[in-house]
């Protein structure tokens, strides 16, 4: 954010420079400001405010004297920055200067940590360049006032604050500014998770920056964009972007952009594994950084060096004791928690000195992501040591910590997140498991479960929902400012005490807000946290005969958890988590390839399996009609229906349905009537593009059980006819194709008919917007290809650095509030699908619930022999409110 703020007020400034010779002292200075060189622009800056005193030019003077303080802001000396404003202010004689000298307070105000001033300052920038009929100097406000919104969590405001900047610089013909406020809205839209708008935004910044060349601004972009490229996992894209930026860059002489790239450069080559190539980055970086004068940044490279390859203790204490030299309290704290988790099993004694040195000084600082970090290391070190209740103490508060850290993120980095810190909550999982604690360990698998979703808030549209983005952006903010500020100045400095007293102010706002919301949005609570009540709620509303499973794949044993009515139970099976996900893909995979050529072998897998998920629960199961199974991680793949023990499949033995989290089992009304199909609110689409003939015979039989029903057939199946005809039905039929994109899976969509305005695409992310058509549908039927398999990217790595990966896209329906799904997780039969449909609504019509029509319409299947294996029926599975 920094150099962008150099950069808006640089081109804030360029008006005033006289187009003239190469000797010129303020084009000299904008071109080493421009390349980073900012004591090559201080000098030449000053040499052109020396000028225009001996000239007695008070408005070049007053030009100097602004380029001078953003040198001085750049270079952290505020309080020098601050008096050249307060020196330039008595020549600030017309309204355009005083707009210009508000702009450059602004931005000073924001470097310094008050965001509200700088609000408020470039407010007035913006309104007195309005005022003053000047539309570049507004332009160049509205995009730092676009920066001041984002500092403080108004991110609706902000983006609007630069597509205003974007609108005037088009007006001017500026695209320079174009590709400013397209930059500054790209990263906007990235830190929200809108990774298809950032991209589209940071591609046309790289464009006008080429088109005008602006080779400086045009790396930025490309920074920018290579990091929405990391964040989509198209690391191949990313890398050969940064390698072109750093050539122009070495070109340039460009100090601080090239250490930027490498660091780019050796994040990309430590995810693929090349530990000697990232040294080299990350060494070339810290090199460039420290001779940029950039200590912090410099620091931060010798960090990520210093991680490679497990790790190197001796690296890190020469890091710890660089840190203490420099009394930079932050790399000192990061240097000991990877010091502690290096020396954990090697010298224990060390490791947890280590990791409480870390855990103080991140309290100390206000370090949220390496406070929980320090708790996990340290209470891994108290199991270790045999002390079990600090051990499980400390990770309890580590899933807290991991929790909060987890909803500041992108929407699509957050899978990825979980898998990468899912280890935390197994901890804590096997800890309360071997203490005896089964209910506790429950809780914490429904979390991990929880945190499988994308992160839970209201409708993004709501106001409520968009306060609460603002109040967590500013408290996160000002987190980061206060850690600077102690990290560089120590604990008594007056900005450091009044950063104290605004955070304490913004968490006060943000948990009064939070309060708000769990009164007025009764999901919202239920979506962030689970705690041994919710259970207990859940547990006395089960009815007789309904058991609800939680599988918990540890890295050493499978762990089943399982509740009714009548108690909780535990079971311990003895195979590691790898064997099951193995067997777990063999499966899957000969099911979405439709291989049906070996029935043996299937049910041979489906048995394994069974012996593992089925078998332990015989006494549970004896007399159970209903099983709810929530599951998580690999065990989303697999339909638990075609699992065999005792020579059947659990289908035959009872109805099973799918719940995203336990917890949402007791959001029902118990006074909502029993959902029952009706013909006059049942709407159907089929073949919306002509291609699936049978799925327009299956809408029609189905509609021909229901008088009344309303079928969109053909070129009628378009989104404007659905949403038209949505309004008040309560059952909705899709039978179209479901296109899922293995590259980019947020980029999956549903097939609809081509309208006037779109090209019948219904895109993952645009799911959820269907609420407001959909207020009163109860259950969705998608008798789509693989519409509820879950996909992470393919290309996002072995270890899974940088997936994106989506629920599916049934559940995006969820979350536009339909309580009951039908989706299938194979590319589906036509013939199947019509035969075991035509079951499921005949069941419906019948009144049995969701979960018993689907079990009889599979057990017919089963019956008949051309459909008897799992391929042509298991693939269909229910998730939600079953009754």
């Amino acid at each position: 954010m920094r150099r962008w703020l150099a950069l808006g007020i640089g081109i804030l400034l360029l008006g005033a420079a006289p187009a003239s010779a190469e000797e010129d002292p303020v084009a000299a200075g904008q071109r080493a400001y421009d390349q980073g060189d900012l004591a090559g622009a201080l000098v030449q800056w000053s040499l052109a405010l020396q000028a225009a005193r001996g000239a007695e030019d008070a408005g070049a003077e007053f030009d100097a004297l602004l380029r001078l303080a953003t040198v001085n802001r750049e270079l952290g000396r505020t309080a020098a920055a601050g008096d050249l404003l307060g020196t330039a202010e008595p020549l600030a004689t017309d309204p355009i200067r005083v707009a210009r000298l508000d702009g450059a307070a602004g931005l000073l105000a924001l470097s310094t940590g008050d965001a509200r001033r700088a609000e408020r300052l470039l407010t007035r920038a913006f309104q007195g360049h309005q005022g003053a009929s000047d539309p570049q100097g507004a332009a160049n406000a509205a995009t730092n006032l676009g920066l001041a919104r984002r500092a403080l969590g108004k991110r609706a405001e902000a983006d609007r604050a630069f597509a205003a900047a974007l609108t005037l610089f088009e007006a001017l013909g500026d695209r320079d500014g174009q590709g400013d406020a397209l930059t500054n809205r790209g990263s906007l839209q990235r830190s929200q998770g809108q990774l298809r708008d950032a991209l589209d935004s940071l591609e046309r910044a790289v464009a006008l920056y080429q088109a005008s060349g602006n080779v400086g601004g045009e790396a930025d972009a490309q920074l920018n964009l290579g990091r929405v490229l990391q964040d989509l996992g198209r690391d191949g894209e990313a890398e050969t972007l940064y390698e072109a930026a750093l050539a122009t860059a070495r070109d340039r002489k460009d100090v601080p952009r090239q250490a930027a790239l490498l660091m780019n450069l050796g994040t990309l080559a430590q995810r693929r594994g090349d530990a000697t190539a990232a040294a080299a980055h990350y060494q070339a970086a810290e090199e460039a950084f420290a001779g940029a004068g950039r200590q912090a940044q410099a620091a931060s490279a010798a960090l990520n060096r210093a991680s490679l390859g497990g790790g190197d203790a001796a690296a890190f204490e020469e890091l710890i004791q660089r840190a203490k030299r420099g009394n930079d309290r932050r790399l000192e704290a990061i240097g000991s928690l990877n010091l502690a988790a290096l020396r954990r099993t090697s010298d224990p004694a060390a490791a947890t000195a280590a990791a409480q040195r870390a855990l103080r000084l991140a309290t100390q600082l206000e370090l949220a992501d390496v406070r929980w970090r320090a708790q996990y290391v340290s209470a891994l070190l108290d199991l270790d040591a045999g002390r079990d209740q600090a051990g499980i103490a400390g990770l309890r508060e580590a899933v807290d910590g991991l929790e909060q850290a987890r909803r500041g993120l992108d929407a699509d980095a957050e899978a990825a997140f979980v898998t990468d810190h899912q280890e935390v909550y197994q901890a804590l999982i096997d800890a309360l498991l071997r203490g005896g604690d089964s209910l506790g360990a429950f809780v914490y698998a429904e979390r991990l479960q929880r945190q499988d979703l994308p992160a839970a808030t209201p409708d993004p549209d709501d106001p409520d929902a968009l306060r609460l983005a603002e109040l967590a952006g500013h408290r996160d903010w000002l987190e980061g400012q206060l850690a600077d500020e102690l990290s560089g100045h120590g604990d008594d400095t007056e900005r450091g005490e009044a950063l104290r007293a605004e955070l304490a102010a913004a968490r006060v706002a943000f948990a009064e807000h939070v309060d708000h919301l769990r009164t007025s949005h009764p999901h919202f609570d239920s979506l962030v946290r689970v705690d041994p009540e919710d259970l207990e709620a859940v547990q006395a509303t089960l009815p007789d005969g309904v058991v609800v499973l939680q599988p918990i794949l540890l890295p050493d044993r499978l762990e089943l958890l399982v509740f009714r009515r009548d108690g909780l139970s535990s079971h311990t099976v003895d195979v590691e988590a790898a064997v099951v996900e193995k067997a777990i893909r063999r499966l899957t995979r000969s099911l979405r390839a439709g291989d049906t050529f070996d029935p043996a072998w299937t049910d041979e897998l489906c048995a394994q399996l069974g012996g593992w998920l089925v078998a332990p629960l015989e006494a549970e199961l004896a007399d159970a009609s209903v099983l709810v199974v929530s599951q998580s991680g690999p065990l989303r793949q697999l339909p638990f229906a075609l699992l065999r023990h005792d020579d059947r499949y659990l289908v035959e033995r009872v109805a099973i349905v799918g719940v995203t989290h336990v917890g949402s089992l007791r959001e029902r009304d118990a006074g909502q009537p029993r959902f029952r199909v009706e013909g006059e609110r049942l709407l159907l689409v089929g073949n919306p593009d002509g291609t699936l003939p049978g799925a327009e015979a299956e809408v029609e039989a189905v509609a021909g059980m229901f008088p009344g029903a309303v079928s969109l057939v053909g070129a009628g199946g378009t989104r404007q006819a659905l949403t038209d005809q949505a309004g008040g039905r309560t059952a909705l039929h899709l039978a179209t194709h479901g296109v899922i994109d293995g590259a980019r899976p947020e980029r999956s969509y549903l097939v609809l008919a081509p309208g006037a305005s779109d090209d019948g695409h219904l895109s993952y992310r645009e799911i959820p917007g269907m609420a407001p058509y959909l207020g009163q549908a109860r259950l969705v039927v998608l008798s789509a290809c693989e519409s509820s398999l879950p996909v992470a990217a393919r290309d996002a790595g072995d270890d899974g650095a940088g997936a994106i990966s989506i629920n599916g896209l049934a559940a995006q329906f969820r979350r536009a509030g339909v309580e009951t799904l039908v989706g299938t997780l194979w590319k589906v039969d036509d013939a199947a699908t019509l035969a075991l449909m035509t079951g499921f609504y005949e069941e419906l019509d019948r009144g049995a619930d969701v979960g018993r029509s689907l079990q009889a319409a599979q057990q017919r299947m089963l019956a008949t022999p051309t459909h008897a294996h799992p391929y042509f029926w298991a693939g269909f599975v229910a998730v939600g409110d079953w009754r």
